[in-house]
């Protein structure tokens, strides 16, 4: 009786979880008419091997207030009362991107989705993120506050990975030294 009860009460706190993951970026919301968010992801092609640095699961009540960071993920309670967040840190963000929309306020029923702009060829240039979010209540009900940055592809370096060796030769020095 009492594994029972402390088992719905754990199902209970858990709630309803929404993820995009290290390697895909939100670029919309969803919210239905029952308060259950939907977060939208994609991979534009520009995006393609570029990864973010995200926090292990949504624990943050207080959004993604950083400037190189995006909401990765979303977690509410279900009671509907409480939002997390995960949020991704990409070092990029903050250089090669701006702010696109300040505050969009989503409600039930309504959905916001970013734009994907293309060159004439169809290559990305540049698309839309959410990089923060906040849940709100005011006079007509509940409601998101999301703020979206537009990423400019074409301006962002693309970085070795990690685990891309420095130096092709390693068996040879390949630096010369001034005599």
């Amino acid at each position: 009786m009492i594994l029972r009860d402390l088992l719905l009460l754990i199902l209970m706190r858990i709630g309803f979880c929404e993820y995009c993951g290290n390697n895909k970026i939100p670029y919309g919301i969803e919210v239905h008419r029952d308060g259950r968010v939907l977060l939208l992801c994609s991979k534009p092609d520009c995006f393609d091997k570029k990864y973010a640095e995200c926090d292990e699961r949504p624990l943050r009540t207080d959004g993604c207030p950083s400037n190189s960071t995006w909401v990765g993920g979303l977690q509410r309670t279900s009671d509907l009362k409480v939002l997390y967040t995960q949020c991704c840190e990409y070092e990029y963000l903050a250089d090669y991107s701006e702010i696109q929309y300040k505050k969009v306020v989503v409600r039930r029923g309504e959905f916001f989705e970013g734009e994907e702009k293309q060159e004439s060829n169809g290559d990305v240039s540049a698309f839309d993120l959410i990089t923060n979010i906040h849940l709100g209540h005011d006079e007509k009900g509940e409601f998101y506050a999301i703020q979206v940055h537009r990423y400019f592809c074409g301006k962002a370096p693309d970085p070795d990975p990690a685990w891309s060796p420095k130096d092709p030769w390693p068996h040879f020095n390949l630096k010369h030294k001034k005599h």
